[in-house]
């Protein structure tokens, strides 16, 4: 019997041991836990907001023409190399082509007109056929004055002397009279050929300059509808995507229709520049700034995030729908097919 007690006792003893030990080794690890720091819970803001483009190609073209075919529609994904529109560039190419005759006229009258003036200027105007015929005349008349003069003086002498008789001689002074009238309506003949040369010369001048300035003027011409063509960039007759990754916003045109050099054909919206737009409550625009981070959820697959940056805060306030907000703008990461332009984001905005 008191070998029993013995035993129990010993048990009691043992159980009481080990529940203080037990006791105290949990205590023991609440004071640690206690003590261990505890994670900071991370501050969000959440806002709504839309995928855009940041970059949207308008394609324009001013040149006289019209659509044959339109081989995109809107929201197609087009490619670099891609072709978007075939053109009519008859009436272009017709216009071309008459200032290239136009111009090929104009050379060939200007070459004429060199060729019909050769070396004629009024500084060598005293060798033109006409003006040295002319001189030569005057040249002869004047010696043929000389010789009247010279015969005349002798008859003066002899009818001194009573050699001749008083007729004689007044016939022979009428004849010399006749022969100065000669030789003043030659010089006034030479110099009236002289005056129609010059003005023939510098009329041929004046002619030369202007062929000359037409052809610059059609040269400049051809030029410009040559220029507008290689601007425009078309290739041949079709209008080409320079775009790596874009896909159709917005067609205004259809086959058949004539371009308008202030009108957009079309609108592609440029996916490799894809950002989110979003509105902040004014109460909460004051914890972000450029470069905090924002977690992209869109609501066409929730399951599926996005990491973006804040790169834009607008400086201006608006009201949306009662509420006074404040427009920012959200750069993406990195995007993927599943991203889309217009498609609605849920956004959390990381607080630093």
């Amino acid at each position: 019997m008191r070998r029993i007690l013995i035993t129990v006792c010993l048990t009691a003893i043992i159980l009481f041991t080990a529940g203080c030990q037990k006791k105290d080794g949990e205590n023991a690890m609440a004071q640690q836990e206690q003590e261990q720091p505890q994670a900071p819970v991370q501050q969000t803001i959440q806002a709504f907001g839309v995928v855009k483009t940041k970059q949207v190609k308008g394609i324009m073209v001013d040149l006289p023409a019209t659509i044959e075919k339109v081989h995109v529609q809107e929201g197609q994904s087009v490619k670099k190399g891609d072709v978007l529109i075939t053109l009519s560039l008859k009436e272009i190419e017709e216009q071309i082509k008459e200032k290239e005759d136009s111009l090929k006229i104009a050379k060939l009258e200007l070459e004429k007109l060199l060729e019909d003036v050769g070396d004629r200027n009024n500084e060598n105007i005293d060798y033109e056929p006409e003006i040295i015929q002319a001189k030569n005349n005057l040249e002869k008349v004047q010696i043929e004055y000389d010789k009247l003069e010279k015969d005349l003086k002798n008859k003066e002498a002899m009818l001194a002397k009573g050699g001749i008789p008083q007729n004689e001689f007044d016939e022979s002074k009428v004849i010399l009279e006749q022969k100065q009238k000669e030789i003043e309506n030659d010089k006034i003949r030479l110099e009236d050929l002289k005056n129609k040369q010059r003005i023939s010369n510098n009329k041929s001048a004046l002619d030369i300059k202007i062929k000359e300035q037409n052809i610059v003027s059609l040269k400049s011409q051809l030029q410009t509808l040559k220029d507008k063509i290689a601007q425009s960039g078309i290739k041949g007759n079709e209008i080409i995507c320079d775009i790596p990754n874009g896909v159709i916003e917005k067609i205004n045109n259809s086959a058949g229709d004539r371009l308008n050099a202030e009108k957009q054909i079309m609108s592609i919206l440029d996916l490799d520049t894809l950002i989110v737009q979003a509105n902040v409550a004014e109460d909460f625009i004051k914890d972000i700034k450029v470069g905090s981070k924002a977690v992209i959820n869109p609501l066409a697959n929730p399951e599926k995030e996005y990491e973006g940056t804040i790169s834009r805060i607008s400086n201006m306030a608006v009201q949306d729908n009662g509420e006074t907000v404040v427009p920012v703008e959200i750069t993406i990461t990195e995007t993927d097919e599943s991203l889309l332009p217009n498609f609605n984001i849920n956004i959390k905005i990381i607080v630093q």
